[in-house]
């Protein structure tokens, strides 16, 4: 990692990890979890592009939770 990085992203990028873990974890113990989240936030993501809010940031936090999830998904079937 480059030296020039923000303690704020270093935080972000540690407690996506820890997310990361845990999400893997529960989806051992309660096989599904995940895909009911991606499910949930696909539905929520493809409804808030009827609202004229839905600007790039609001899309790009959708795409980013829907790609973070994925990484999960496939992590925990590995």
């Amino acid at each position: 990692m480059p030296e020039d990085v923000s303690e704020a992203t270093i935080k972000a990028q540690a407690y996506s990890y820890i997310m990361l873990c845990l999400l893997q974890r529960l989806e051992r113990r309660e096989p599904g979890l995940i895909n009911d989240l991606l499910d949930g936030i696909k539905a929520d993501y493809e409804a808030s592009k009827t609202h004229a809010q839905n600007r790039p940031p609001v899309s790009l936090i959708f795409e980013e939770a829907i790609s973070f999830l994925a990484r999960a998904k496939q992590g925990a079937e590995s």
